[in-house]
């Protein structure tokens, strides 16, 4: 995973929904200096990776239980 936008080697545009109450607490979290991400698309981009790098540490421990069964 990128650590920086500007150089996906392959990058591909990806639109999400969210609701409104959503995009407005990533607002307030930009404002308020606390996340310094320069738009919301960043914000997201990393709430995405971070995920799916905990998704696939969970999977790991899941399917090594499974095996151990």
């Amino acid at each position: 995973m990128s650590s920086n936008p500007r150089k996906f080697r392959e990058p591909v545009r990806l639109i999400v929904s969210v609701e409104a109450v959503t995009v407005n607490a990533i607002d307030a979290l930009m404002k308020s200096g606390y996340h310094c991400h320069r738009n919301r698309s960043e914000f997201v981009r990393l709430a995405v990776e971070r995920e799916l790098r905990r998704c696939q540490f969970d999977d790991f421990r899941t399917s090594n239980a499974r095996e151990a069964d």
